[in-house]
């Protein structure tokens, strides 16, 4: 995310009553002197996010606000120690600091920037190449159900190498880059719901659980690095990236004096890497990229059945 689009928003709402938050720290195992205001408790959010309009006061005692929580408090040291490392910068990384926060809406500004950056990029290239390979962001919007026009955003980060990917998969594959992910997020999406399933199914239990579809809050898709190669015959490209969703599911046990079921609701906090591989093969019409095949190399998932 770029630094100028970051805000911090709360975790646990910073308005949130008295009575509920100490109902809260009852229920996440929160220290009695927990400070809503401490890092414990932040977490980065884009502006458009932090809206009034996409936001909800409400804190539900779901099992996201606790990884949220925990993600945090890891966190909280690098956080603390990186501020107050900027207190005690050095006139030009205070100079630095006040550019990257400065307001580009002011043409003046905006115009006084683009005529001095260009001479720090020399510098950087002169002390080291690869500090000028700056990254840039894409957001995608990637269609997963063709009848109901439900999409899956995909973040991607790009550095130098991937954004001659996307240039080559663009001006020279002749495809879109939503295109060349539609097949495999549509197999990430899925396999993601499968395995929340079936971990609802095996979990201990006096007797089988049968899971229904599951339905997210959110998927979360974010392609950290994206890459090419070329061999003999075709084109590879190859995406690297995490996940993080938050699915529910309702589940049928048999009841316990066997006269009956027992209806109960399954919540699910998942996160985990994955990889995407698509191939072109320059023998082929443009644009006629393979569906390509997703991967998840890493799973965690906590599972919460009440």
């Amino acid at each position: 995310m770029e630094f100028g689009f970051v805000q911090i928003d709360h975790i646990i709402p910073k308005d949130v009553s008295e009575p509920r938050l100490r109902e809260l720290k009852r229920t996440h195992g929160l220290p009695h002197d927990f400070d809503i205001h401490d890092p414990q408790n932040l977490a980065p959010i884009c502006a458009p996010c932090n809206g009034a309009e996409n936001k909800s006061n409400d804190t539900y005692d779901a099992p996201i606000v606790v990884t949220r929580l925990k993600t945090a408090e890891k966190q909280r040291a690098k956080v603390v120690a990186r501020v107050q490392s900027l207190g005690r910068s050095g006139k030009v990384a205070a100079h630095l600091l006040e550019a990257v926060t400065a307001d580009f809406g002011d043409l003046g500004l905006r115009q006084e920037f683009l005529d001095h950056a260009p001479a720090i990029v020399q510098i950087l290239a002169v002390m080291d190449p690869q500090l000028v390979d700056y990254q840039s962001f894409l957001d995608v919007e990637v269609t997963v159900e063709e009848d109901t026009g439900r999409y899956q955003r995909v973040d991607v980060t790009l550095n130098r190498r991937g954004r001659s990917a996307v240039a080559l998969l663009e001006e020279v594959c002749g495809a879109e880059l939503a295109d060349a992910l539609q097949a495999p997020v549509v197999q990430l999406v899925d396999e993601i719901h499968d395995r929340v399933t079936a971990g609802f199914e095996g979990a201990e239990s006096s007797d089988p659980i049968t899971a229904g579809p599951p339905t997210y809050d959110f998927i979360t898709l974010d392609v950290d690095s994206l890459d090419f190669s070329r061999s003999v015959g075709e084109i590879e490209f190859t995406f690297n990236g995490n996940f993080e969703g938050s699915l529910s599911a309702s589940l049928v046990r048999s009841s316990s004096d066997g006269d009956g079921t027992d209806e109960l609701q399954g919540d699910a906090v998942v996160s985990g890497t994955f990889t995407i591989v698509t191939v072109w093969d320059p023998a082929a019409d443009p644009a006629d990229v393979s569906a390509g095949n997703s991967t998840i190399a890493s799973w965690e998932q906590d599972l919460h059945i009440s």
